[in-house]
């Protein structure tokens, strides 16, 4: 008899085992700005150091100029280690200094500019590597060179102000390429630079700057990058006389300065760009603004230091109208005011040093109003004042340098009494210099006394909030499949908590309620804090097949031998099917090949995927030649082949008759 049927089991997916909450694979991973203010390097042995300048992150590389003992001021790049902290290229190998300066970013590459000992400064690009360093183009000839004073940023392209000999300092242009580096006006014909040395400005896409034609001296230029574009704003000092624009500053969409229209001292300008929207700013007493120094854009405002005759060098404001140019706030009484200066932009808000007599020098901050414009804090009690420099704005932070009676120090401010305190207390360093707030990171040079100055590296994120969120997986999940995808399944939400006000977010490399294939799936769980910090965990989802195929066998064949190994038989096939794959039969004695004569079983094993497998068995029986057995193979017994056999059996009695009839 064959058996040919096994069980069928449930075709619904069950949960079958539920494993331990995964906390073993939980990994927190604070912000990278978390790790404490620390020395990116000691690039220069000695007391005196490598003076760094000139910090630009682009992506995760930090660009800086710095001389160590080998070369003079070279470029170096950083990726915050000091294994990865390296010279880029010593391009003036002469022994001297490159100098490296003017350093921009355009795309992934870098332009700045250099003098390599046999072309003067000149301009210079960088992809990182000592290869990738090359001179663009050799503006100016000899070792005069190019002379760069200006580099912008502007549809593509940077513009700057160069020199080659035969025009003079004017306007170029450049994508980065020896082709794509090319003159774009000539502002005045002839050898005579026309340019003023770090007067250009960027207005949307509108460059600005001051120049000279040789016909209306130096006045208000602007350009949209082209020749044609190119052109005089307004003759603000009639004739060859110079209007002298300087302190160019962008504010929202206003362009204001200084300048002279050869009858009077610089007075406070305004520009659209037109000839007729470019006018003088005049205070609410209706008098022009003479002589305005520090002008700097805030929260939308012009601010800027003013002596008005009457006050003192205080602190104005200014919206472009007469109505709101106006004094903010007489800090010191009388006619020597509290010059005001050092004016930061932290957020829309002002920031700056002032003397109001009683205090010295500190720091201030205003949000141009009288009652907004106040002391910050008194870092040294007296007099003296702690006289603040480089004031940067850092994220939500003011970082700057100041001497509270024991040495400059780094600090920072939040704008309150209280949250101006000491930034790096344990960075045992004094006299930081180069304050440069560039992706997300402070870089600075300061002095630790033993290892003269060298750069440093803060990350405004190491005061705020560097604790991860908890996080707890759910537990781990077995089922059994349904089908060909595996199985839906839906898992336990894992538990996130963080100390903040925010409840964190909680993503999974797979959902739930989703179909995870027949394997073991590891979902990840992340859960990320509002200020960026993460923590993961993991748990498996293991979807099995245990479950054997179902398997039928053929019907028992019989047959007769055909000589005397037997005979050929061809049975049919096995009926297999499985929920989850596909399934491979395997025969003991394949179909068409010699079976002998008897009984010869047959068995037959169904293995699926995940290796179940079913077994069952039929009988191929082959009768002896001669028998009346019929063949599988639908042959049957008949008289040719038993005639031998009948007649003898016929012939044997006629035989024995005769012998006796002979007596």
């Amino acid at each position: 008899m064959s058996r040919r049927t096994l069980e069928w089991l449930c075709p619904w997916a069950l949960v079958l085992t539920v494993g331990s909450a995964s906390l073993a694979h939980a990994e927190a991973t604070p912000l990278p700005g978390c790790r404490p203010p620390a020395i990116i390097k000691n690039v220069a042995s000695g007391a005196d150091g490598s003076s760094p300048s000139s910090f630009l992150r682009m992506g995760e590389t930090l660009y800086f100029v710095a001389s160590d003992a080998a070369s003079g001021a070279e470029l170096w790049k950083s990726d915050g280690t000091e294994g990865g902290t390296v010279r880029v290229k010593d391009i003036n190998p002469l022994g001297a200094s490159s100098k490296p300066t003017l350093m921009t970013a355009l795309g992934g590459v870098l332009l700045f500019s250099a003098n390599d000992g046999q072309h003067g400064s000149e301009l210079w690009r960088s992809d990182g590597t000592e290869a990738g360093t090359t001179m663009v183009r050799e503006i100016g000839e000899g070792l005069e060179a190019s002379g760069i004073t200006d580099m912008l940023v502007m549809g593509g392209k940077v513009f700057l102000a160069a020199a080659d000999h035969v025009a003079g300092r004017e306007l170029w242009e450049t994508d980065g390429t020896f082709g794509g580096t090319r003159l774009v006006a000539d502002v005045q014909p002839g050898g005579r630079s026309s340019i003023t040395a770090r007067s250009m400005r960027l207005l949307g896409n509108t460059l600005f700057f001051a120049a000279d034609d040789g016909t209306h001296g130096y006045e208000l230029w602007t350009s949209n990058g082209t020749e044609a574009g190119t052109r005089l704003v307004k003759d603000i000092a009639a004739g060859a006389t110079n209007a002298n624009p300087g302190q160019l500053t962008v504010v929202g969409s206003t362009l204001y300065f200084a300048a002279t229209d050869g009858t009077a001292a610089n007075e406070l300008w305004k520009s659209d760009g037109t000839e007729a929207g470019t006018v003088r700013v005049k205070a609410s007493s209706g008098k022009t603004i003479v002589s305005p120094e520090g002008l700097k854009a805030v929260g939308g405002k012009l601010f800027f230091r003013l002596n008005d005759g009457e006050h003192g060098s205080e602190l104005w404001v200014s919206d472009g109208t007469e109505e709101g140019t106006r004094l903010v706030k007489d800090i010191l009484k009388g006619s020597v005011g509290s010059a005001p200066s050092a004016f930061t932009d932290l957020g829309g808000t002002l920031y700056f040093t002032a003397n109001d007599g009683g205090s010295g020098v500190e720091l201030w901050v205003s949000d141009g109003t009288e009652a907004g414009t106040r002391l910050v804090k008194d870092l040294r009690v007296g007099n003296l004042g702690s006289s603040p420099q480089s004031l940067t704005a850092g994220g939500s932070r003011l970082f700057f340098s100041a001497d509270d009676g024991t040495g400059f120090k780094l600090w920072m401010s939040d704008g309150t009494e209280e949250g101006t305190e000491l930034a790096a207390p344990d960075l045992a360093v004094h006299d930081p210099q180069q304050l440069t707030f560039t992706g997300d990171t402070l870089y600075f040079s300061a002095e630790d006394g033993n290892l003269g100055r060298e750069p440093y590296a803060l990350s405004p994120a190491f005061f705020g909030d560097c604790t991860p969120p908890s996080l707890t997986c759910p537990a781990s999940v077995t089922v059994e499949a349904t089908g060909r995808s595996g199985a839906v399944v839906g898992y336990a939400a894992a538990q996130a908590f963080d100390d903040g006000a925010v409840a964190p977010t909680v993503s999974y490399s797979q959902e739930s309620e989703t179909a995870f294939p027949v394997k073991d799936n590891v979902v990840t769980v992340t859960a990320t804090d509002a200020a960026g910090n993460t923590n993961t965990c993991s748990f498996t989802v293991t979807v099995r097949d245990t479950r054997a195929p179902l398997l039928t066998c053929p019907a028992d064949v019989e047959a007769t031998a055909t000589s005397r190994e037997g005979a050929v038989i061809n049975y049919s096939p096995a009926q297999a099917a499985d929920v989850a794959s596909d399934v491979i039969l395997d025969y003991s004695t394949p179909s068409g090949t010699t079976f002998p004569p008897g009984d010869n079983p047959v068995q037959v094993t169904a293995t699926d995927a995940s290796g179940n497998t079913a077994t069952c068995s039929f009988t191929v029986k082959v009768g002896a030649a001669g028998s009346s057995t019929e063949s599988g193979c639908g042959c049957t017994s008949g008289l040719a082949a038993d005639a031998p056999w009948l007649l003898l059996g016929m012939l044997a009695p006629l035989m024995a008759r005769r012998r006796r009839s002979s007596r």
